[in-house]
């Protein structure tokens, strides 16, 4: 058999490359000409694991490591601006040694849709429990935590709560149960899980963020076009774009790519001035009009979906390398 799928560790191999399922399933693992194989995406939902992997909308993927201490924009739309922060750490797996990166921290602003008032929601991995998220609005000196236990806060369009949520393709269960943070604006849904490292013993006190966004409407036909590093594959044309990938294969592991092929421009056109930052080259926020990216122009490779998700994701566990 020229290919094999592991449902401990959800990786799909063939010969020397390997991807990761999103489900236990080993259906999912399918046969491709040599030498890769690749994971069936006729689910709904869309989301990764790895030192940061993007998972887009319409299929397709790519890694992220990003610049140590960075915020990147993940999500760019009309009164929405979804950050993340980026930060380079040693994943201590087993039988493997990741020099990688991971998200430890999220920012939104998004602006409310009645009277426009700007709110802002922090939140950081941590690996003591509680996490909490801090919310604030604009005209309002008072700052509001929000945590599992207390209620959920909401101001308009806008709602910020933690609550128990799946996030699938997770650990070698198929899906990993946990608090999530979601903000919430009526568009769009973006949730952010915290969670330990994998192989927690060799890697103590460390926590990271998994992420995952949702668009509760038509965003691929929207007359001001997603953008960001996951929010531009919501582009209207249904074909999926994956771009660079690491090479896992070595026992030690430094990792370097930046989705090249999969974005349009280049990382650092991403990279945001702060937590809370709202402009970068191709910013949404306040945008009339924009159109979507020119697919043509990408140069990672593309494939048709027979189905279109309105969903996609990004992780950071590194648990199936």
């Amino acid at each position: 058999m020229s290919y094999k799928y592991d449902p401990d560790t959800h990786v799909c191999q063939h010969f020397s490359t390997a991807v990761t399922c999103a489900t236990t399933e080993e259906s999912t693992c399918t046969k491709k000409p040599d030498p890769a194989c690749t994971c069936t995406t006729d689910t709904t939902t869309t989301t990764s694991t790895g030192d940061p992997h993007l998972t887009f909308a319409h299929g397709g993927r790519a890694d992220f490591k990003g610049d140590s201490h960075a915020w990147y924009n993940m999500l760019s739309a009309r009164n929405t601006t979804f950050n993340m922060l980026f930060i380079h750490d040693d994943f201590h797996n087993p039988y493997k040694l990741v020099h990688g990166s991971a998200m430890k921290g999220a920012a939104w602003v998004v602006r409310t849709n009645v009277t426009g008032r700007i709110v802002t929601i922090e939140y950081n991995a941590s690996a003591s429990a509680p996490t909490r998220a801090m919310v604030r609005v604009s005209g309002s000196d008072v700052g509001v935590w929000v945590s599992h236990s207390g209620k959920p806060f909401t101001v308009e369009n806008v709602r910020v709560e933690m609550r128990e949520k799946k996030l699938a393709g997770i650990g070698k269960n198929g899906a990993w149960h946990g608090v999530a943070l979601i903000v919430s604006t009526g568009q769009w849904r973006m949730s952010v899980w915290n969670k330990p490292f994998p192989n927690a013993a060799a890697n103590p006190g460390k926590a990271l963020l998994n992420m995952h966004i949702e668009a509760l409407y038509d965003a691929d036909h929207d007359v001001v076009a997603p953008h960001g590093l996951i929010g531009q594959s919501y582009d209207g044309d249904g074909e999926g774009v994956s771009g660079a990938l690491d090479d896992y294969q070595a026992d030690e592991v430094t990792t370097k790519a930046m989705a090249e092929g999969a974005i349009e421009g280049k990382a650092e056109n991403y990279k945001m001035a702060g937590k809370f930052a709202v402009e970068f080259r191709f910013a949404r926020f306040d945008k009339l009009a924009a159109k979507p990216r020119d697919v043509s122009a990408l140069s990672g490779s593309k494939t048709k979906q027979d189905s279109v998700s309105m969903s996609a994701g990004a992780g950071g566990d590194g648990e199936e390398r």
